[in-house]
Formats: structure tokens, C-alpha cells, sequence
């Protein structure tokens, strides 16, 4: 079960990019010298489906109080994570039975979260 500072999520995909800033110079008579700069910290994409009004509600509240999360996965936890934006979009859906701890009517949206490791 996925869940983000608590809101349950249903992840359909996760890729995540890692980045080093290296400046390559090219000298006028010798070979290519590289220069590291450092890293970027880890940053990800989920893509996923949430349901009901309230949980999103609760993922847009995520993306503007400047606070850190938790993301629990079925393999372990990820933590001190930023919620740089959240992009919902409502499905057509004439009944949901993803979560059946909610009524049959709510609302299923289709879930766009890019979140940056501190």
C-alpha cells in the first residue's frame, strides 16, 4: 500500500532521474577537461490515482505548504520529500471500486505528483 504523508495513493508508475553538473571544457590544443560541480538532489514522478474528494484536496495542500513527507511504499519509506506540484484530473468513472471504503460515486482522479528528496 502506497501512501503520501498519510493520503492513500494507488501508484501506477515511479520513474526517478538522478544528475551530476559537470562543465566540459575544450581547450584549444589538448583533450576535453571535465569539472564536477556536485549532484542534484533525487527527483521523481508519480503517477497515480487517487480517490474522493478529500484525499485530493489533501494532495493539493501537499505542493504549497513548503513542509517535508513521507512516502510509504510496499518496499520501505522515503522521507524529508518535497511536493514541488500536484496536477488532478478527473476521470469519467460511473463507479469506483478501488476503494470500497468509500461510496461507489466518488470522484477517481488521475494523479501527477513530482516531488524533490532533500
Amino acid at each position: 500500500m502506497w501512501t503520501l504523508n498519510g493520503i492513500r495513493i494507488f501508484v501506477q508508475e515511479m520513474p526517478d532521474a538522478t544528475k551530476q553538473t559537470i562543465a566540459r571544457l575544450q581547450p584549444v590544443n589538448g583533450g576535453t577537461v571535465h569539472q564536477v560541480f556536485g549532484y542534484e538532489s533525487r527527483t521523481f514522478t508519480l503517477n497515480a490515482i487517487a480517490v474522493g474528494q478529500t484525499d485530493a484536496d489533501a494532495l493539493r495542500a501537499l505542493a504549497v505548504s513548503g513542509s517535508t513527507y513521507t512516502l510509504v511504499t510496499p518496499w520501505g519509506s522515503l522521507t524529508d520529500l518535497y511536493v514541488a506540484s500536484v496536477s488532478l484530473k478527473p476521470t469519467m468513472a460511473i463507479s469506483q471500486t478501488i476503494r470500497t471504503d468509500l461510496d461507489c460515486d466518488a470522484t477517481v482522479y488521475n494523479v501527477e505528483i513530482q516531488i524533490y528528496e532533500d
